[in-house]
């Protein structure tokens, strides 16, 4: 019955099909696949099982290569470490560039009384989220394809039998995700439908209200498997980070602050004549 109503309330919401044409410059920005590593090659943990194998995971677009965001991660000391479902690189935009949170802007249409998430400067604004089979089709050595292989095709695995969920943990109170065509995705389930493996996109809207307190603005997710059949595991825990600005006095503002400082200035000096 709750997977009926996930599906229902995701189908009803927006629709995920996919196009092989659909890349960066459309919006995407970010690929599911499965992690087809078996053991961890180097560092303090080499030889041990690779955690994340089997596991769905969330690809960043880096070019000519994919960084997994939010991977399940070793801590403590070998042979025997601990296991936590998340790990250092896990927030958008990456801790490591010192990249300020995306910022919210001034929406329209749909989002005309909210402020909204869109395509800018940064990388990591190009928020869609594709199948990784999405560029198998590309002819050999474009852009798409060398992503596609990278890793010595660690990523690039079929996906079928497998159906997507994207599962909302935590979100700041405020914050919405929806798509262009419905503010509030996740308003009736924690958990909505990506789509089938092999074959599906979503261009998420991230919002808040228009006279929402400046700040960071936060949402958490993880990628689940809706199939109980399916031999991939869900994913670690992910971020999305985004700021809203305080702001800016309109000229006639600073016109009445400048005055009121004249006329504080002038009674003090008055008081101390």
């Amino acid at each position: 019955m709750i997977l009926k109503r996930i599906v229902f309330a995701a189908l009803a919401a927006v629709s995920f099909a996919a196009s092989a044409q659909v890349r960066h410059d459309e919006g995407i920005g970010f690929y599911v696949g499965f992690d087809a590593l078996s053991t961890v090659a180097s560092g303090g943990y080499a030889g041990l099982p690779q955690i994340n194998n089997n596991r769905l995971t969330l690809l960043l677009d880096h070019g000519d290569h994919f960084h997994g965001i939010g991977s399940y991660s070793y801590v403590g000391p070998a042979p025997f470490p601990g296991v936590r479902d998340t790990n250092a690189n896990n927030r958008i935009p990456e801790i490591s560039t010192l990249e300020p949170p995306l910022p919210l802007s001034a929406g329209s249409g749909l989002y005309a009384s909210r402020l909204r998430s869109s395509v800018g400067a940064s990388e990591y604004s190009h928020l869609g989220i594709a199948s990784i089979q999405s560029l198998s089709t590309f002819a050999p050595g474009t852009d798409e394809d060398i992503l596609f292989h990278s890793s010595s095709n660690r990523w690039s695995g079929s996906l079928t039998g497998v159906t997507v969920g994207l599962q909302l943990i935590n979100a700041t109170p405020g914050l919405k995700i929806g798509s262009e065509s419905v503010v509030d995705l996740f308003g009736l389930s924690n958990t909505i439908l990506l789509g089938h493996g092999n074959t599906f996109e979503f261009k998420p809207v991230y919002s808040v209200a228009a006279d929402a307190m400046p700040g960071t603005y936060s949402a958490e997710f993880k990628l689940v498997s809706l199939n109980p059949a399916s031999p991939y595991g869900d994913s670690g825990r992910f971020y999305f980070d985004f700021a809203v600005a305080a702001p800016v006095p309109e000229p006639g503002a600073y016109m009445m602050m400048l005055a009121g400082l004249m006329f504080l200035t002038v009674a003090a000096r008055r008081r101390r004549g």
